[in-house]
């Protein structure tokens, strides 16, 4: 056999070693390993040598190291070239990792399946987080053995700034080289042994000394100051009251129901997209257009509006503001909101040009420009079963939008940490004011934290099917009568105050959302996770019943595989086009 085709050999082998374990291998890697020594010592050719070396890095860099440093240490090479044939190959290695994540696996998130699964958000989120913390990552991934080539193919895939990563893995590699090559030379043999146990406990103790650091500096010492202790209450507030809990945790058991209605019950897993037919094609399970919505409804039902197309540059898009507020008089401050949204996020109150320039600026989707409008928030949830003449209001939600009474002593940001309510949101509230946070608020001044009234932007919801009246259902259906196919849902309402609401007068709508709104009073502080779970499995069960009978009526539900495929195409990022 050739030394060539040894060599080949050699890394074929080298190829089917796991990762780790390598103990339990230690005959098969000694045997590899004394045959590259061997194929090293009977190689005249000193230059094929190295790039030998540089060629088994891109299998196994740190074994590769190691037989450079059992080489260097019989003296076949010096110590010099052993580390810059490693570190070459490594360095090269490196770059095939990045370049294959820039140009093939940047291409491959705007196609199935990985489109289905990693949004344009979560890259550009991860994008973010890399660029503040990418030079730690990958240089620490380069002495963790696991995390390199998710790191570097990572690096690759949010295209992360060419230059930099160059100068980061030249440095990496000239760190790491030379202590695992010289490593070798010294340790002979036991090298295996010791890189064996370096790679088996290297990351469980990275993890093990980044929890410590974690409950150091977030549990353990904020214990010192009352800022701190006050923080801690909020979180352990945020832990152990289930209304702010992240919706996918608390929806598992109502996700269940629907999977035992849609596929034993009824036996048609999609039904419940039948159950609006005024909101196609899914009845408002997601993404519903709010400006589709608001078209339909009469006119006086709504405050001022205006939609904002995707694609419209920046100037145009103010402008479009700017005439709503001309033609309808009106003044700051101005609603702005995403067309497809949901629970509020992306929502904003500007209160001047440089906040509506700002918030567009960041838009990159289609939108919506709002009359702000006064009075109290309430969250009707409504519901109509086919033929009947009259619906039924399911639940009310009353909107309370929380702030702070100063009193010429404490700071905003004391006032928020004291405040029972407020503290439970800390993080929210301290974030969003930040400018502010230093300012004495006047005695009997009256600081508004929450502006809009949705839960996870800080409002507090409370139980209001006392304000349920015969006056309120029959304004509600006079309104929602125009938007034909509409059976199911909530309509939060601005009006002057309960007693309008009752009474059904002055009645404004900000929103109609469709299938998956909430009957929202459910996180009445009051009301345990149980009864939430109580109310959400009849307010589904009904959905059912609704959309079964419009489907008997001709209305059809999309099918289970037309329904995957556009939640997919909505998680892509297609309701921005």
């Amino acid at each position: 056999m050739t030394d060539t085709s040894r060599l080949i050999l050699i890394c074929a082998c080298l190829l089917g070693l796991p990762v780790s374990g390598w103990a339990a291998d230690e005959p098969m890697v000694q045997s590899l390993m004394s045959q590259l020594e061997t194929y090293g010592a009977n190689h005249t050719n000193r230059m094929v040598l190295l790039a030998g070396i540089a060629l088994v890095t891109l299998i196994s860099e740190d074994l590769a190291c190691i037989w450079a440093g059992f080489l260097a240490a019989r003296a076949i090479i010096s110590p010099i070239e052993a580390i810059v044939a490693s570190g070459l190959g490594i360095f090269v290695g490196d770059m095939l990792l990045y370049t294959t994540g820039y140009f093939i696996g940047a291409a491959a998130l705007e196609h199935p399946p990985l489109k289905w699964f990693i949004t344009p958000h979560a890259v550009s989120r991860f994008n973010r987080l890399f660029k503040r913390r990418g030079i730690i990552f990958i240089i620490t991934s380069r002495f963790i053995p696991g995390t390199r080539a998710a790191t570097f193919f990572a690096a690759g895939v949010i295209r992360y700034n060419v230059v930099k990563i160059v100068l980061i893995f030249a440095f990496a590699v000239a760190v790491w080289t030379p202590i695992l090559v010289l490593g070798a030379m010294l340790a002979g043999h036991q090298a295996l042994y010791y890189l064996e146990v370096y790679s088996a406990y290297a990351l469980p103790i990275l993890a093990g000394f980044m929890i410590g650091v974690y409950l150091l500096t977030r549990l353990v010492a904020p214990l010192f100051t009352w800022r701190g202790r006050r923080l801690l209450l909020g979180r352990w507030r945020r832990l152990s009251r289930w209304e702010f809990w992240p919706y996918y945790v608390t929806n598992v058991p109502t996700f269940i129901y629907v999977l035992y209605l849609g596929f034993i019950r009824y036996r048609k897993p999609a039904l419940f997209t039948a159950v609006n037919p005024a909101m196609k094609p899914d009845g408002g399970f997601m993404w519903e257009s709010k400006a589709e919505v608001l078209q339909a409804l009469p006119a006086g039902a709504t405050g001022a509006w205006r939609s904002i197309p995707v694609g419209l540059s920046l100037e145009d898009k103010v402008r479009r503001v700017k005439e709503l507020m001309a033609d309808n008089r009106l003044s700051y401050p101005i609603v702005l909101k995403p067309d497809h949204g949901q629970r509020g996020f992306g929502v904003a109150v500007c209160d001047d040009e440089e906040m509506v320039r700002d918030w567009l600026a960041t838009s990159t989707a289609a939108c919506v420009a709002m009359q702000y409008l006064p009075g109290e928030e309430f969250g009707v949830f409504y519901m109509r079963y086919p033929g009947n003449q009259s619906g039924e209001i399911f639940s009310i939600n009353r909107k309370k939008l929380i702030g702070v009474v100063g009193d010429g002593v404490h700071t905003l940001e004391e006032l928020i940490l004291l405040d029972d309510r407020a503290v439970c949101l800390a993080p929210l509230f301290l974030n969003r004011f930040t400018p502010e946070l230093l300012d004495i608020i006047e005695v009997g001044e009256t600081k508004q934290l929450v502006r809009i009234g949705t839960h996870s932007m800080g409002a507090v919801f409370l139980e209001g099917i006392d304000l349920k009246t015969d006056e309120l259902l029959a304004s509600v259906e006079n309104i929602i009568s125009h938007y034909k196919g509409f059976c199911f849902g909530r309509l939060d309402i601005r009006t002057t105050d309960e007693d309008s609401l009752r009474a059904g007068e002055n009645l404004k709508i900000i929103e109609i959302n469709g299938l998956t709104s909430e009957a929202t009073s459910m996180y009445d502080p009051r009301y345990s996770i149980f009864t939430a779970w109580r109310i959400l499995f009849t307010q589904w069960r009904k959905a059912f019943e609704i959309a079964y009978l419009n489907w008997r009526n001709g209305h059809q539900p999309m099918t289970g595989m037309a329904f995957i495929r556009h939640g997919f195409g909505w998680k892509s990022g297609e309701q921005s086009t």
